[in-house]
């Protein structure tokens, strides 16, 4: 049977995962069945070893211990992703929030196993390692089997390594566990008229879109007293977060970009080439921003007016069917395969758009390697900017489904890449709003484009910047709030300059990216993909279908590839090179230019 679509249904269906919700018989049984998985992992480990000569019948063993050590950790991606989908859209209930601790003893048994398994692979001569990466058998496992041995080689001690897994359990990640219980449970005052109710934390962001200012104004407000009332509990987490990563990273040789830049499979010159072409940008987006003003009657923008819609349709809420169907329509234009993956996902209900309290802030999208579907969180208000979040991560669904049937070595995702789908499908859906848009409403897209220039080209940057100062700081003194609050302050102002009157001094409290204990630097990606799209949409574009079907076959390399390889294989691109980021940019001087000329005419 076919289900119905638009879906009128913003809540999603996890039954297919698990049945029974916090209660889940099945989830319960998979958590014990997983912890006996593990123990049989190890078991098998320790009659493993990689000798002088590797024979056949040692690559035979390594080979099936792999194929079985894949499977469990898709299995605990799968329980993982449940249990924190259940915390996400109740954050207000205890039990709940506590599901994904459920998984903790498995997660540090698999972490371990890895340690093992690198202290196997942990200083082998050139020979020893060609005879798995030359083994047709371990074709799938290249990239990873090379990424492992870097990984050992830098490695502490193996007895320390696994002391720190253990550790982090309940220090590293039990801090970031801290923030997102505190977070998800605060309550937001919004006093403004028809505003007074308690509000979730993404109910009341929602709220910086509006068009009346007073409700802007009010909910920035809200917002910004909500976070200093747990700012203490915030700082302490942020010091020992980046605390602990200090003391790891010392004792590894390493700095506090190695693990970010390895884990995106990129260098720190990509990174600087893509820093400096968003620089470029920057005097134009300050031109935008104080045109936006101009356009509101103001002098300058605050930091609560930078979502402020401008044209016509401002006051008109978008229904959630309605962003379903034409999300729909242009996917399936301009790639029939697209439109097709889109309304599967969206009529059975893979998406938790409800606009309630008792929501996690934020938005994601996880997949689920076992059952091979994909779950969407967010928080859909109704305006053209949850279109497009909505559109996003439905595209990164798509890259999720593209990816469903590789070998489970070949479907690790550096988060820059991660973007390129989501990304893409973004500009597909607000290009096709545009062609369709009358002059007012045309004015308020374009807007909202340029606004993403800002995020992508200045917000995330100085977020960037901002982590780095914590190690700087971090390194000799106390991460307190009045210090992240004043580093957030006065790296933002360098950062918009003119572009604002005021900027948002909680940023450090507010952005859970920075109490992500697992991925460190959960910025600059976002700048990656967000340039890296645009520059393989425009090459879509250009191309016509001939590219389309090489699309997939790009998203299917993004987890067996580094980066600059796949720059150089689907778009001649050498990623190092400061002009291709600005050449991926360059569409936002025709955009400005638009805009400008539409609101001479207001």
């Amino acid at each position: 049977m076919t289900a119905p679509f638009p879906t009128d249904d913003p809540t999603w269906d996890l039954d297919p995962i698990f049945e029974g919700g916090v209660d889940s018989p099945q989830f319960s049984q998979e958590v014990a069945d997983l912890g006996q998985v593990v123990a049989d992992l190890r078991e098998r480990l320790e009659d493993l070893e990689i000798g002088d000569e590797v024979d056949e019948q040692s690559l035979g063993k390594w080979r099936a211990f792999f194929d079985d050590y894949f499977q469990a950790g898709a299995r605990a991606q799968e329980a993982g992703s449940f249990s924190r989908a259940l915390a996400s859209a109740h954050a207000d209930d205890p039990k709940a929030v506590r599901m994904p601790s459920r998984m903790d003893e498995v997660y540090t048994a698999l972490r371990t196993i890895r340690v093992d398994v690198q202290a196997a692979f942990r200083g082998l001569e050139d020979a020893q390692f060609s005879a798995f990466v030359d083994d047709e058998r371990f074709a799938d496992m290249e990239l990873w089997l090379r990424e492992l041995r870097r990984d050992a080689d830098a490695a502490m001690d193996t007895g320390l390594e696994r002391l720190a897994v253990e550790l982090n359990q309940d220090g590293l990640h039990a801090w970031s566990r801290l923030y997102f219980q505190l977070s998800g449970r605060l309550e937001v005052a919004v006093d403004a008229e028809g505003q007074d109710r308690p509000m979730s934390l993404a109910q009341a962001k929602n709220l910086l879109d509006n068009p009346d200012r007073a409700v802007r104004k009010a909910a920035f407000e809200g917002l910004d007293e909500a976070w200093r009332t747990v700012a203490p509990t915030c700082a302490s987490a942020l010091h020992s977060i980046v605390g602990t990563r200090q003391t790891l990273y010392r004792r590894r040789g390493q700095n506090e970009l190695t693990e970010a830049l390895q884990a995106n499979r990129v260098d720190e010159a990509i990174v600087d080439a893509m820093h400096q072409a968003a620089r470029e940008f920057r005097p134009l987006l300050v031109r935008f921003l104080q045109t936006k003003a101009k356009l509101l009657g103001l002098d300058r923008l605050q930091w609560y007016d930078l979502g402020a819609p401008v044209g016509g349709g401002g006051e008109e809420l978008i229904s959630y069917q309605e962003a379903q169907q034409f999300i729909v329509d242009q996917a399936h234009k301009f790639s029939p395969k697209i439109g097709d993956f889109c309304r599967h996902a969206l009529a059975n209900r893979w998406v938790e758009a409800e606009d309630r309290a008792g929501k996690r802030q934020g938005g994601y999208c996880t997949s689920l390697p076992v059952s091979k579907e994909i779950r969407i969180f967010m928080t859909f208000g109704g305006t053209n900017s949850g279109v497009t979040t909505l559109a996003h991560e439905l595209g990164h669904g798509y890259h999720g489904h593209v990816m469903r049937d590789l070998p489970l070595s070949e479907r690790y995702l550096p988060m820059g890449l991660a973007e390129t789908a989501s990304t893409f499908l973004e500009a597909v859906v607000e290009d096709a709003a545009l062609a369709q848009a009358e002059q007012q409403q045309k004015l308020k897209l374009l807007d909202e484009r340029l606004m993403r220039g800002v995020v992508f080209l200045m917000n995330i940057p100085a977020r960037f910047k901002l982590e780095r100062a914590m190690h700087s700081h971090r390194a000799k003194e106390t991460l307190h709030e009045g210090l992240l609050t004043e580093l957030a302050t006065e790296i933002f102002e360098e950062e918009f300059g003119d572009g604002v009157a005021s900027v948002e001094p909680m940023f450090w409290a507010s952005k859970l990216h920075f109490f992500l204990s697992q991925m460190p630097f959960y910025n600059f990606p976002y700048t990656f993909g967000y340039l890296f799209s645009r520059a393989v949409y425009r090459r879509a574009r250009q191309e016509g279908e001939p590219f389309l079907e090489r699309i997939d076959a790009l998203l299917r390399d993004t987890g067996r590839k580094l980066s600059d390889e796949i720059a150089r294989e689907y778009l001649d691109a050498d990623l190092r090179d400061k002009d291709f980021w600005i050449e991926a940019a360059a569409p936002l001087k025709e955009d400005f230019e638009q805009y400008q000329m539409l609101a001479s005419q207001q």
